[in-house]
């Protein structure tokens, strides 16, 4: 099996194969020092101020992916992808000298990584849109197979690194993201190609106020084209629904377990083993991401020779049968089994789901459709958050209602988005 994964990787474009180890690599970098970054402002300058930051974070990353999104169709994946990353590189660099051992400023440090998220946040919908461009019908699948597996097994990665050494060596971790991202912009320069053709016609000097009062309205109007169309609306809404479930684990359920598994009890009879909910809650997230590392390029050979339809549909009901039994149940066994379930049917749907994405789009426009999709995934990981405040205030089991009830319209939103008539791209003029 090694074998034939080593094979497919390297059928996969030059530029696939090398964008792919990157995003490895910088996704490692990041991860060392992203998840640290409240705890770090909250040390210095408390939880309210921390919360206002953590706000402005967001939005400078959203921003920063319509930016990217309308720029990576206007002039090109590979231009956006490098003046953003030499931004990053700046960026981190100076996060390093403010954070060194001759100085501390953490409120210069917040403008700082306003401007890292800024850039991060312009470079993501062209990264997707390179994927896209390199790849074709036939291999989309196995391409964000690996893509997804290499993703989580950066954040393992980073996530661990980071947690032993950020405290006390975020400096160096600083230096280290910085000196990752420059990697990543010299290869990109040196050896990605990109193919993408931009319809975007340069104007004359004279014809350049007239056309940068045009090109405000084309952000506008590019955007509102992308949700005139259905299936990719349906899409987009879909997606929204599977992660705010997800994003349920760390919120709603994390609250549920801490509630209801109070006392530490008995993890297994033969055991002398006690947790309690925080320690259950790390234990599924652990599981998570250990299936996910391990299992993602197995679980993509043995279903290879199935209908995306059938492994699309099949990982969503698996995917919210465990979440739902998750989102009640407090018996340890029971509560790893349902993680299985859920991990299993993560590990099926979205590969297929991002082909899905992928082969929908229109070839001029992706890096918009893109920047519009992730908009969808932050409102899910928003509406996640909702259900803390309701959480104190509705039952369990009406959680658990609402999480059958999503997934109902999810399978419905995907069963009906795989008949024939959907998976042809979007034929829709969006202008740039």
């Amino acid at each position: 099996m090694r074998g034939f994964n080593r094979v497919k990787f390297l059928k996969f474009s030059k530029t696939i194969q090398i964008r792919l180890l990157l995003q490895f690599l910088t996704v490692m970098a990041t991860m060392s020092v992203s998840p640290y970054i409240v705890l770090f402002f909250a040390a210095r300058l408390g939880t309210v101020v921390t919360g206002f930051m953590f706000l402005g974070v967001m939005t400078a990353s959203i921003i920063g992916s319509f930016l990217g999104g309308y720029l990576g169709d206007r002039i090109g994946r590979k231009k956006v992808i490098v003046r953003s990353e030499f931004l990053v590189f700046i960026g981190f660099a100076l996060i390093a000298i403010v954070n060194s051992p001759w100085a501390d400023l953490p409120y210069v440090t917040f403008i700082l990584f306003l401007a890292v998220f800024l850039c991060t946040g312009t470079a993501g919908p062209s990264y997707q849109a390179l994927l896209i461009d390199e790849s074709n019908v036939d291999n989309r699948r196995a391409v964000y197979t690996f893509s997804y597996w290499l993703n989580n097994l950066g954040v393992a990665i980073g996530g661990v690194v980071g947690a032993f050494l950020f405290k006390d060596y975020h400096f160096y971790l600083f230096i280290g993201v910085s000196f990752v991202t420059l990697v990543s912009l010299i290869i990109t320069l040196r050896f990605v190609k990109d193919s993408f053709q931009t319809r975007f016609i340069e104007p004359t000097n004279s014809e350049k106020p007239k056309k940068r009062f045009a090109s405000i309205l084309s952000f506008f109007s590019a955007y509102k084209e992308t949700w005139k169309h259905k299936p990719f609306t349906a899409l987009a809404l879909a997606n929204l629904l599977v992660l705010s479930v997800e994003e349920q684990l760390t919120n709603f359920i994390g609250l549920r377990l801490a509630k209801d598994m109070s006392d530490p009890e008995s993890f297994v009879s033969f055991l002398p083993l006690e947790v309690d909910g925080i320690n259950m809650l790390g234990i599924l997230k652990s599981e998570n991401t250990i299936l996910v590392v391990t299992l993602t390029v197995v679980i993509s050979f043995l279903l290879k020779k199935l209908k995306d339809r059938s492994v699309l549909l099949a990982g969503i009901v698996l995917y919210f049968t465990g979440y739902i039994i998750i989102s009640f149940n407090s018996t340890p066994l029971v509560l790893i089994a349902a993680m299985f379930l859920a991990t299993l049917g993560e590990l099926m749907h979205i590969p297929v789901k991002q082909a899905l994405l992928a082969n929908m789009v229109p070839d001029h426009a992706r890096s918009i459709f893109m920047a519009t999709y992730g908009l969808m995934s932050i409102f899910g990981a928003v509406i996640a958050g909702l259900f803390i405040f309701a959480s104190g205030v509705i039952p369990t089991y009406i959680v658990s209602i609402s999480f059958f009830v999503i997934g109902m319209i999810t399978f419905t939103i995907f069963s009906k988005l795989t008949n024939k008539e959907h998976l042809a791209p979007l034929t829709v003029e969006v202008k740039i």
